[in-house]
């Protein structure tokens, strides 16, 4: 993050603090670099874990000072100002607080303090990380309507999971609100029994007990992993699963403020950290509580501008394929966009489409501000099976939903391909969407079916990159060669050639 956005943001947070003196709020506190930090990256496996570090060389992004984390001596100052970090962010380099803006508006002349961001109004986070212990309960669900064959079948999943793919290996970080009595229930059985629950932290709380709040996360969480009798299978029920609570539901779910998306953005430094290889958030953002943070779709939904969009892009950076649900905005006035952060080129955003592959009219639509095409392909979003609190197996619709329908597809393909990267992996599923050719701003790629994988055989799969390049320095940047119209990610290759 360049010094003309932190003081972008520092303006705003000192016209926002005249209102707000005297009182605990919640910022975001910038620093000025990583000085005589104790770690280094020459020694990564103090901070990262290999898995990560694996996830890095595949995608070939080395460990820089980005990755390092921040300096413990600047945290601490903090306390001396009466200001009270709680979570710090190794790539924005930044902590988010608890404290008064007159306390803040002391620290900005120090030498290591860039500036400060007003995020959220009031204070919410235990003093003290709230540890709990998992106690599952596998409950037996009543059934009250439908089944997963329907949403599994449109992806050509069943014929995935027949061919001994269903996302075993691949491990899954859901984003959400909440994952109530996700714990209480026979549909999670083999992911609490196995110990495939791998973390979990809900960072509006400062909690590790993720189990509250809401269900829309155990809704989104269930189209995954869930494997019971056949009722409700997920798309990838094999996978290593993590769940995140970033959302703030408090308030009867009217919490809109920026702090979300720097949850999400410390959501995802930890993701990175353990190992996760793919995001699914079926989360969106563009306007808030506060107008002052709202987003413009002209200016910001550029794929580079907002808070969520570049976590995500550092993310993808980092080898991390991330899934993003492509908003529910589509019969809006004013915005009928896709949400923040699915603006991001390198994100998968899902839109939704009913049981006859029919685009529903509250799928957000593309294009992003600068002109590409969204969203990227789209899954069933209406009367998709998922599992609710009240421990019943029955619908929900939105691209909610179709986000992690998607996501399981794709840990199912990357554990068939564990070679390819992840934009590899987002490239191969644009190629199996069922317009892949003549890619539209209403469903993308189309509806994509693992059949075409197969039928096309793998060989079609080894010829997409056994012949491509990268290049260098960024393998984020320009590495594309057109192919059927469109831009195709190149692996990496042995040459520095240029088109």
């Amino acid at each position: 993050m360049g010094k003309g956005i932190r003081l972008l943001f520092l303006g705003m947070a000192l016209g926002m603090v005249l209102e707000a003196s005297a009182e605990k709020h919640r910022f975001m506190v910038f620093f000025a670099d990583k000085a005589d930090s104790p770690y280094s990256i020459d020694a990564p496996l103090e901070f990262l874990s290999q898995k990560a570090l694996d996830r890095r060389n595949k995608s070939g992004q080395s460990v820089t000072e980005e990755d390092l984390p921040v300096n413990a001596n600047y945290l601490d100052s903090l306390v001396k100002y009466n200001i009270t970090p709680y979570y710090s962010s190794r790539w924005f380099n930044a902590a988010l607080v608890e404290a008064d803006s007159v306390d803040l508006e002391s620290i900005v002349a120090t030498s290591y303090i860039l500036s400060y961001e007003y995020i959220a109004p009031g204070v919410r986070l235990n003093p003290v990380k709230e540890v709990t212990d998992v106690n599952f309960s596998p409950l037996e669900p009543s059934i009250i309507s439908s089944n997963s064959q329907i949403q599994i079948e449109m992806l050509g999943v069943h014929t995935m999971h027949d061919q001994g793919y269903n996302g075993a290996g691949i491990h899954v970080a859901v984003f959400d609100g909440g994952f109530e009595a996700a714990n209480q229930t026979a549909v999670f059985k083999d992911v609490f029994n196995n110990d495939r629950l791998i973390d979990r932290m809900d960072f509006t709380a400062n909690s590790d007990n993720v189990f509250n709040y809401d269900d829309h996360g155990t809704n989104a969480m269930s189209c995954i992993v869930s494997n019971y009798k056949e009722t409700l299978i997920g798309t990838g029920y094999g996978a290593d699963i993590s769940l995140y609570v970033t959302e703030d539901v408090s308030d009867n779910g009217n919490f809109e403020y920026r702090i979300e998306e720097y949850n999400w953005l410390l959501a995802a430094e930890r993701a990175d950290s353990v190992g996760v290889d793919i995001i699914s958030s079926s989360l969106g953002y563009f306007d808030f509580n506060d107008d002052r943070m709202d987003y413009s779709y002209e200016e910001d939904a550029d794929g580079l501008t907002s808070v969520i969009t570049r976590a995500a892009n550092l993310a993808t950076e980092r080898g991390i394929l991330v899934v993003s649900s492509a908003g529910n905005e589509g019969r809006s006035t004013t915005w009928k966009y896709i949400t923040m952060p699915s603006d991001s080129e390198h994100v998968i955003a899902v839109g939704a489409v009913n049981s006859l592959n029919e685009k529903l009219n509250f799928s957000s639509f593309g294009p992003t501000a600068d002109g590409r095409v969204k969203p990227d392909v789209v899954a069933l979003g209406s009367s998709v099976a998922v599992y609710h609190k009240n421990n019943t197996i029955g619908t929900s619709s939105g691209t909610s939903f179709s986000a992690p329908l998607i996501t399981g597809l794709v840990a199912g393909m990357w554990q068939q391909f564990p070679e390819l990267t992840n934009l590899e992996i987002k490239e191969l599923l644009l190629e199996i969407g069922d317009h892949s050719n003549l890619p539209n701003n209403e469903t993308g790629y189309g509806l994509p079916n693992y059949r075409r994988l197969i039928n096309d055989s793998v060989l079609s799969v080894k010829a997409m990159f056994d012949e491509s390049f990268t290049v260098f320095p960024n393998p984020f940047e320009g590495n594309y060669v057109l192919s059927s119209g469109r831009k195709r990610i190149c692996q990496k290759g042995s040459t520095n050639e240029t088109l």
